[in-house]
């Protein structure tokens, strides 16, 4: 029987496959397409510097919910994966300003692998057997007592549901000829 290390790890790199070989091949127009008025997305700021809309999810969001790009998404999973790991594995809390988020599809790409395996997949694959029930800790604020299994899950469930949006996307960028952008 695999133990949940294997399991939740086995998981993710199958996640991680499907949505990597989903992105061979995004170009620039599909990534900052815009299939509605007034949706999030990444900008660069004064300073050329790129932003990303909304907080990236961590504000309030308005009614209704904007609808992302692939560049909001792939930001918004990256800084899910930058985030909680450095909750999770450092005990620190970051800003948007610790996330250089990128504007042209190779360099999201980019962003979105390092996020993953280096502040993510990496030290979860390096937890201990019984790290894996220990509290989250006080990065967590009214979920410190969540256990690091329960914060895992959350991050896959992230992971999974915005890589399928994303591949939503992209059919419908395909089908429509970009339409709208």
């Amino acid at each position: 029987m695999a133990s949940v290390q294997e399991s939740i790890t086995a998981q993710f790199d199958y996640a991680w496959r499907r949505t990597r070989d989903r992105l061979d091949g995004l170009t620039d127009a599909e990534y900052l397409w815009e299939p509605v008025p007034d949706g999030w997305t990444l900008r660069p700021d004064a300073s050329g510097r790129w932003q990303i809309d909304g907080e990236g999810g961590g504000g309030p969001a308005p009614d209704p919910v904007p609808i992302p790009t692939i560049a909001w998404r792939m930001g918004h999973v990256a800084l899910a994966f930058v985030d909680y790991g450095e909750r999770l594995f450092h005990g620190r809390n970051i800003t948007l300003d610790d996330v250089e988020f990128q504007g042209t599809a190779e360099g999201g790409t980019a962003l979105l692998e390092d996020a993953y395996r280096r502040h993510w997949r990496e030290p979860l694959g390096a937890l201990a057997p019984d790290d894996w029930w220990r509290a989250a800790g006080p990065a967590f604020f009214a979920h410190a007592e969540k256990s690091a299994l329960d914060v895992a899950l959350h991050v896959l469930d992230e992971f999974v549901h915005h890589s399928a949006e994303i591949g939503v996307l992209r059919d419908l960028h395909g089908r429509i000829g970009g339409a709208g952008s």
